[in-house]
C-alpha cells in the first residue's frame, strides 16, 4: 500500500497542484485543499465588496463568532492520557480597508478571541489575529507588503495531535511586473517566526513544542506565463533559511530550490501546482541532516453542477520532537467530496491515507515509520443574512512500527459565524 501511495503522489506532483510553503511547512490539518484565488487583485476586490460598512473613507468588515466549539480526545499508546474535554473559541473584531486612489488599498485587522476549556482551566487564554498591509495594483506592477501576528490554538505537529497555543509572526513582500501581455516576472520575500505558548502547568508533551521554535526566511524569484485567462505556468528559484532557538536540538538549515507553479482553472475542472525540488543543508553548528527531494501539495478538482470532488496529495518535511530524529517526511493522498443542497446547505466529507517516515540522526537509532489514516466530514448552513452554521468531525489514527508510538485524535464540534467570515 505504501508503494502505491508514493507512486500516486509522484504522479500527481507533475500533473496537479496545491501550495508549497516558503520554508519547511507547518503541519497541514486533514481535509480538502483550498482553492487559490486566480489573482491577488481579484481577491482584494472581493474583500472590499464584502466590507459593506463605512466609516468615512474606511470600509469595515466586522466579525463576531463562535468557532471550534468541540469535544476533543487524544489517546497515546503509553504515558498519561490528556483528559477528553470541551473547548471553544469566541471572538469579535473587524477588518478595515482604506482606498487611497484607484490603485492603492491599505488594510488592517484586529480579531481578538478567547479560548475556553471546560476542565483544563490552565489552558484558557486570550488569543488574537492582528495585522496590516499595503496593496498597490498599478498598470504593469503589483506590490504588496503584509505584516501579521497571530496567537492561535492549533495542532502544531502530528507527533502530538493535541490543540496547543502558538504565536506566528510574519512579514511578507510580494511583487509582480508585467513584461508582455502574457509574461510576468515575480518576486516574494518573507520572514516567519513560530513560538510555542504552552504553559508550564500544561501537559509535559505540549511543553516539548518549544523545540520547534524558530525563524524561517525565504525569497523566491521567477517568471509566470499566462497565455490565456485559464492558464498559468511559473518557473523560478527559492532560497530558504531556518534558525532554531533551542541549541540542544538545533536543526537550522538553508538551501536553494527550483520551483514550479501551475494552474488551469475552468468552470468544471481545476488543476494547480506549486512544487519545489528542495536541497537543504545544515547551517554551521547545526545537527540537521541533508535533505534532497520534491515537496509540495497536489490537487485536481471536478465540479459538475452542485458537486465538487477533489483528489489531492502532499509531501512535506516536518521537524521532529524526538531527540533521535531530525525530521519526518509527511506524505498523504486523499479524496474529498462536497455536495451543495440548495442555495444554503453544503455537505462535505474526506478520507486520507499516508505515512510519516522519520530520518534518524544516527544509524543506531531504530527506523521509525507511522502509517496515518484520517477521515471526517460535516455540513454548513447559511441561516440568514451573515449568520452561518458549520458542523464538522475528524479522526486521525497513527499506527507506528515502534512500540508506544500509536496515537489517535478525535474532534467533533461546530462553528457559528454571526457576522463576517473567519
Amino acid at each position: 500500500m505504501r508503494l502505491r501511495i508514493r507512486a500516486l503522489l509522484v504522479g500527481m506532483f507533475f500533473l496537479t497542484s496545491g501550495t508549497v510553503a516558503a520554508q519547511l511547512t507547518q503541519y497541514t490539518l486533514p481535509g480538502e485543499p483550498e482553492e487559490r484565488p486566480d489573482s491577488r487583485r481579484e481577491e482584494m476586490e472581493r474583500q472590499l465588496e464584502e466590507a459593506r460598512y463605512r466609516l468615512g473613507p474606511v470600509r469595515i468588515a466586522p466579525w463576531f463568532g463562535l468557532r471550534d466549539a468541540a469535544y476533543v480526545r487524544t489517546l497515546f499508546a503509553t504515558g498519561t492520557e490528556p483528559p477528553a474535554d470541551f473547548t471553544a473559541t469566541v471572538g469579535a473584531g473587524l477588518r478595515a480597508y482604506l482606498r487611497t486612489g484607484r490603485k492603492v488599498v491599505w488594510s488592517a485587522q484586529a480579531l481578538p478571541e478567547y479560548v475556553w476549556w471546560q476542565e483544563q482551566e490552565d489552558r484558557r487564554r486570550l488569543n488574537g489575529r492582528y495585522g496590516f498591509g499595503f496593496h498597490g495594483f498599478f498598470n504593469r506592477l503589483a506590490v504588496e507588503t503584509i505584516v501579521e501576528r497571530e496567537e492561535v490554538q492549533r495542532i502544531v505537529t502530528p507527533e502530538i495531535p493535541q490543540p496547543s497555543n502558538v504565536r506566528l509572526q510574519s512579514a511578507r513582500l510580494l511583487g509582480e511586473v508585467e513584461l508582455t501581455g502574457a509574461m510576468f516576472a515575480f518576486a516574494t520575500a518573507s520572514v516567519n517566526e513560530q513560538t510555542s505558548l504552552a504553559d508550564e502547568e500544561e501537559d509535559p508533551r505540549l511543553q516539548a513544542l518549544g523545540l520547534l521554535d524558530r525563524e524561517d526566511r525565504a525569497a523566491r524569484i521567477g517568471v509566470r506565463w499566462r497565455p490565456r485567462e485559464a492558464w498559468m505556468l511559473g518557473l523560478g528559484v527559492e532560497r530558504t533559511e531556518s534558525d532554531f532557538e533551542d541549541e540542544a536540538l538545533d536543526r537550522s538549515n538553508s538551501g536553494t530550490s527550483p520551483i514550479l507553479e501551475f494552474k488551469y482553472n475552468r468552470r468544471r475542472f481545476l488543476a494547480q501546482a506549486d512544487l519545489a525540488v528542495r536541497s537543504l543543508e545544515a547551517r554551521e553548528g547545526s545537527q540537521f541532516l541533508a535533505f534532497d527531494g520534491v515537496t509540495g501539495n497536489a490537487a485536481v478538482s471536478f465540479r459538475p453542477g452542485g458537486l465538487q470532488a477533489w483528489i489531492y496529495g502532499n509531501r512535506d518535511i516536518l521537524y521532529s520532537l524526538s531527540p533521535g530524529y531530525a525530521y519526518l517526511t509527511d506524505e498523504r493522498l486523499g479524496v474529498a467530496l462536497s455536495v451543495r443542497l440548495g442555495r444554503r446547505t453544503q455537505v462535505r466529507s474526506f478520507a486520507e491515507a499516508g505515512t510519516d517516515d522519520y530520518t534518524a540522526f544516527s544509524p543506531a537509532e531504530p527506523r521509525r515509520s507511522d502509517d496515518v489514516v484520517s477521515f471526517g466530514g460535516g455540513f454548513s448552513i447559511s441561516l440568514w443574512g451573515p449568520v452561518a452554521l458549520e458542523v464538522q468531525a475528524v479522526r486521525s489514527e497513527f499506527d507506528s512500527n515502534l512500540p508506544g508510538g500509536d496515537r489517535t485524535y478525535t474532534a467533533a464540534g461546530t462553528t457559528i459565524n454571526l457576522l463576517g467570515g473567519r
